[in-house]
């Protein structure tokens, strides 16, 4: 499903196919986050919400 994408670098918007790994107009290239980063990201929400959790589980019981 196309979104519009706006360039950082020109600031025009244009038709994001979900592939575009340039700006069509001034050909910036986007950064890529590769697939470790997002588990590292998972992962350190989880430490986070584990202290929150061990609360919770102590006020309820």
């Amino acid at each position: 499903m196309p979104s519009d994408r706006e360039c950082p670098a020109c600031a025009l918007t244009f038709e994001d196919t979900g592939d575009v790994k340039e700006c069509p107009y001034c050909g910036y290239e986007f950064p890529q986050r590769s697939a470790s980063v997002r588990w590292v990201a998972w992962g350190l929400a989880l430490l986070l919400l584990w202290p929150a959790l061990e609360g919770l589980m102590y006020l309820l019981g």
